[in-house]
């Protein structure tokens, strides 16, 4: 086989990369410099549903928020992982954010947190390559009351419960049009970005909950959305 084209087979679609953990964002999230770029990537642990951390402008749920992050960091931060991906990769169309597996040297970060009693085990898609591992961590940490699971101190509500009371969609631009119209531009609320017709996502985004359409690529950007790279 040509050498040229066995290098594009295996680097096409990695199953995974190593990095250094640069932030972590909260026990369900961390940000990592892949080797050899510059940009990072967001990484959300798989089977991790996290309490949600408070931030400058967003109420969260304190202090388990905060003590989960910190559990975390303190184990992470600045070190050298790898990257383990599973079925399903990305967290959202745009590609910001990816679900995955976390490894530091043979310790597998996801199942860490669950043990430690610093998240829910979550199952939310068909990402299961180490379920049954979670669930095992999960239920010790419940079984030893650790963290979110001290009967003294317990997590009130599921992180996804809380999110569903808290946030609430911000109104639509005045620009914006009420549904889809032949050759009009989408915008994707999470992540700000716009998409045009013939564009790798604009199919797609048609049907999704966090689309919005704009007559012109100029509404779109008048109303702090950019142009999609795809």
């Amino acid at each position: 086989m040509n050498a040229l084209l066995l290098t594009l087979i295996l680097t096409a679609d990695p199953t995974e990369f190593s990095g250094t953990a640069m932030k972590v964002v909260d026990a369900g999230t961390i940000r990592i410099q892949p080797e050899g770029e510059r940009k990072w990537r967001t990484i959300k642990l798989i089977g991790v549903d996290a309490p949600v951390k408070s931030t400058r402008d967003v109420e969260g749920q304190e202090p388990w928020g905060a003590r989960a992050q910190q559990f975390l960091s303190l184990i992470v931060t600045r070190k050298k992982v790898r990257v383990e991906y599973d079925v399903l990769r990305f967290a959202d169309m745009e590609e910001t954010e990816s679900y995955g597996y976390v490894w530091l040297d043979d310790r597998l970060l996801n199942e860490e947190v669950l043990k430690a009693g610093h998240a829910l085990l979550a199952v939310k898609n068909e990402n299961v390559k180490y379920h049954d591992r979670f669930a095992l961590a999960s239920k010790e940490a419940q079984r030893e009351k650790r963290g979110i699971w001290d009967p003294t101190d317990p997590l009130p509500e599921s992180p996804e419960a809380f999110k569903a009371k808290v946030i609430v969609e911000p109104p639509p631009p005045e620009t914006a049009l009420t549904k889809w119209q032949e050759g009009c531009v989408i915008g994707n609320r999470k992540s700000k970005v716009f998409h045009v017709a013939g564009g790798r996502y604009y199919d797609g985004m048609k049907l999704s909950k966090d689309a919005i359409f704009f007559a012109t690529v100029a509404e779109a950007e008048k109303a702090g959305y950019k142009k999609s790279l795809r």
